[in-house]
């Protein structure tokens, strides 16, 4: 996940405080062609690129290495959701939901939790 849009956050709220979801797991994937694109900082088709100044913290962090760099925007975009959203900070901290990040590993299909 990278920058969550108001509609995603919207949801995520109305999610977990009307629906009773206690987990929000933002998920990284090895590979993935936005962040490598980020990089890179190669132009490439679409709006991929609008998503660079969000993947940029987690590089200025971690580098140029792919995996560590994912692992660290994940990180770096599940603490944003903990912070952004008055709903969703203050149900962390009365221990009413969770927000986690993780890497799925294409390869192997397993998740790592971070």
């Amino acid at each position: 996940m990278v920058n969550v849009t108001l509609r995603q956050a919207t949801s995520l709220e109305y999610g977990t405080a009307v629906l009773g979801t206690t987990v929000l797991l933002v998920l990284g994937h090895t590979g993935c062609g936005a962040v490598k694109a980020a990089i890179e900082g190669k132009e490439v088709p679409g709006q991929i690129s609008a998503l660079y100044p969000h993947i940029q913290p987690a590089i200025d962090h971690a580098g140029s290495d792919l995996a560590a760099v994912v692992k660290t925007n994940a990180e770096i975009q599940a603490r944003l959701l903990r912070e952004s959203s008055p709903v969703i900070r203050l149900m962390v901290k009365e221990n009413k939901v969770k927000v986690v990040s993780g890497v799925y590993n294409i390869a192997t299909g397993k998740v790592t939790l971070l």
